[in-house]
């Protein structure tokens, strides 16, 4: 007769039992020999003690079936292989979640066009950290540098405005030449302290450049009908001249290249921004003995107290067309650009050739200073 399920089950639990009381008796035999060379510690009066012994034995029997190494790889086996999750809570919904479909791929799209505005952002953000080449103006003598070239300008006609020439400069010997030839008198003879070539700012160039072009534009006009106009029409009667004037500053001297800011320095303030057109005219002599006694000659005795000095500037001199008291009223209206000078007064004033008087301002360039003594 084959037994019933219910034996069956009814054995299979007591050996069940039994086994779990033979892991509880060895356990509790190997405890008692370990805790024999240790304290014992005094359990609540609440417990009885074959109670908490029992307890003891059961969990580390427990304990040590589920931590033995056959254990861990059935567990092992059992889970499935995953990527360690960041909780359990993020495990659990990976598991459960269906599997989703790979997404389309994206539809062809254009990159977008740059507009004229987003590039103009671009290139004024840039600019501002990362100015360009072309947006600085260094100084070629001194290396400062000016974000804008009418600073440069204004810096160079006031900080860099002459320079002495050396000795062995060929334009130093040149000019002395020049100076001395016209020297006539024998009595007193000029010392020459140095010698200074003025650099003028492209303003003061320009000015004097057009102004020849209009001057030769005009004797164009009238058909070179005088002999005196084919000069003109050539370079403008450009002539060369001399004009005597006076500075109180150090100017030239140890090196000192930049002019003064004072009111009555008459060379720094011609280099600096050219003839003034409140004058009548500006006179230039053929010489420069004729230049030298044009201004008094007690004028250093006289202003020893404010330090005047005179100079001799070279100058570049439009002439155009030269007039005279004895010459004709132009008929078309043309008119003369610059008139000889007179000595002398009333009846017997007499016409100088060696002094001209020039009108305009724009005509005449200084590009020597010549600073002496006698």
């Amino acid at each position: 007769m084959a037994p019933s399920p219910r034996s069956l089950c009814n054995k299979f639990f007591a050996l069940l039992l039994l086994i779990v009381h033979v892991g509880c008796f060895l356990i509790t035999t190997a405890d008692h020999r370990r805790r024999r060379h240790n304290h014992h510690r005094p359990t609540p009066s609440c417990l009885k003690p074959h109670k908490i012994k029992s307890l003891t034995s059961s969990f580390s029997f427990l304990k040590r079936i589920f931590s033995s190494k056959t254990c861990k790889m059935a567990i092992e086996t059992a889970r499935p292989p995953s990527t360690p999750a960041r909780s359990s809570q993020h495990s659990i919904v990976t598991l459960v979640q269906p599997e989703i479909p790979p997404p389309p791929p994206p539809a062809e799209t254009h990159p977008p066009t740059e507009t004229p505005h987003d590039s103009d952002i671009t290139t004024t953000e840039t600019n501002q950290f990362f100015p360009l080449r072309n947006d600085i103006f260094p100084c070629t003598a001194c290396g400062e540098i000016f974000p804008k070239s009418i600073l440069l300008e204004q810096h160079q006609s006031i900080k860099h405005a002459v320079s002495e020439l050396a000795d062995s400069d060929s334009g130093k010997n040149i000019v002395r030449i020049i100076f001395e030839t016209g020297w006539t008198s024998r009595e007193k003879s000029p010392k020459i302290l140095r010698i200074l070539k003025i650099h003028n700012s492209q303003k003061i160039l320009s000015r004097f450049e057009e102004y020849r072009e209009s001057v030769k534009a005009k004797a164009a006009r009238h058909g070179g009908i005088k002999r005196r106009d084919e000069r003109c029409i050539a370079d403008g009667n450009e002539l060369l001249r001399f004009h005597c004037s006076t500075f109180l500053c150090d100017l030239g001297q140890n090196g000192n290249s930049s002019l003064c800011g004072q009111q009555f320095c008459s060379i720094c303030g011609i280099v600096k921004s050219g003839f003034s057109h409140k004058l009548d005219g500006i006179s230039t002599l053929s010489s420069s003995w004729r230049a030298h006694v044009a201004i008094p000659e007690d004028i250093e005795e006289e202003f020893k107290f404010l330090n005047v000095k005179r100079a001799i500037l070279v100058c570049r001199v439009v002439a155009g067309r030269v007039g005279s008291d004895a010459d004709e009223p132009e008929k078309d209206g043309g008119g003369f650009d610059s008139v000889v000078g007179r000595s002398g007064s009333g009846a017997q004033a007499t016409l100088d050739e060696e002094e001209l008087l020039v009108f305009n301002p724009r005509a005449v360039l200084p590009c020597f200073a010549i600073v002496y003594e006698i």
